[in-house]
């Protein structure tokens, strides 16, 4: 998410004004240290304390900001404002922030070398931006990318850097740290072209499962094309689960994409089997049984395994699993009315 107090955004052409967002923040004087010291030092000034408490503040309304302009699709908001006012009455004392833009959709476009060389001069915006991809490609790996790097490419679109800022974003966290990607990385995402983000967020996905999904998730990154090959791949819990995300909008290609799903899925081989086994310690009686994947033994009506901590049926699904399949099919032939429609 790029926030600007600007009405336009460097490289960036707006598709689509999705219409103002504003958001409210009310502190009570108990948020601050030492109140009373907070607004004033000794001499005067402001002082740390207060300007520290007044920037978290600020973070927090922007972020909340940007989190309402992501939910209605935006991924830059123009002339972003901000105001601070006091609040005061029957002996209480309070801070407002309000902050407020224009949500916009809007498509990056990248200067080539050739529009600079026909211009025939080099601004210096331009000359940074070179300057600093030359950097980035012989920087210490080690490093994690600090936040004035993040920013700049933020600023700049060098959406390229993406792949990445992915491999860092990845990497576990130690601990309870809180490392300038986690929060940058996901606006950079929401910035992005869909099929640009496509290309990279599932690669290597059943290893980076824990941090994709929710990316994907949020960011309207479904992909039948990419779900059906981790279907073919034999990551079937992990491809299922994939199946409720969802993506902006559909069409033909995608429609297909996801009927060959249903079709992967309806023929999906059995994993348990029935036979008979003996019905008991004392008994010589054969009975037929249900036996899981796992080979726990099911009374033959059992659907599902009843064994604790298993419950997967014949073709080594689970309930759930069966519950996102048949929601999905239904999502796909609503999909294919709809578009016959159209």
């Amino acid at each position: 998410m790029i926030i600007t107090t600007t009405n336009s955004i460097e490289n960036a052409k707006v598709e689509k004004y999705l219409g103002v967002v504003t958001t409210n923040l009310v502190i009570g004087t108990n948020f601050f240290s030492d109140f009373k010291a907070a607004f004033t030092d000794f001499f005067g000034g402001m002082s740390g304390t207060y300007r520290k408490q007044m920037d978290t503040l600020y973070q927090k309304a922007y972020d909340a900001l940007s989190l309402k302009a992501s939910s209605m699709g935006a991924n830059g908001v123009l002339g972003f404002k901000i105001d601070f006012s006091e609040l005061s009455g029957k002996g209480m004392q309070m801070f407002m922030i309000s902050v407020s833009g224009t949500a916009v959709k809007v498509a990056f476009e990248s200067a080539s070398s050739d529009d600079i060389q026909r211009v025939g001069k080099v601004s210096t915006n331009k000359l940074s931006v070179e300057l600093f991809k030359e950097r980035w490609s012989t920087r210490d790996n080690a490093l994690f990318p600090n936040r004035e790097e993040l920013n700049f490419i933020m600023e700049n679109g060098l959406w390229e850097l993406a792949p990445s800022l992915y491999d860092y974003y990845v990497i576990p966290l130690r601990f309870d740290e809180l490392r300038p990607i986690d929060e940058k990385f996901p606006a950079i995402l929401s910035a992005m072209s869909y099929n640009d983000v496509v290309q990279f967020i599932y690669k290597d996905y059943s290893s980076r499962k824990k941090y994709a999904y929710s990316l994907i998730k949020e960011n309207y990154l479904f992909n039948a094309e990419q779900i059906l090959q981790l279907l073919q791949d034999n990551h079937i819990s992990v491809a299922i689960e994939l199946l409720e995300t969802e993506k902006a909008e559909y069409d033909e290609v995608d429609l297909q994409a996801m009927e060959d799903i249903c079709t992967f899925l309806d023929s999906l081989p059995d994993k348990g089997r029935i036979e008979e086994v003996k019905g008991g310690l004392l008994s010589s009686k054969m009975v037929e049984k249900y036996i899981c994947p796992n080979g726990h033994k099911n009374d033959k009506e059992c659907v599902f395994c009843q064994e604790y901590d298993c419950g997967l049926n014949i073709k080594g699904l689970t309930q759930n699993e069966v519950n996102i399949i048949n929601t999905f099919k239904d999502k796909v032939r609503i999909l294919k009315a709809l578009l016959k429609d159209n």
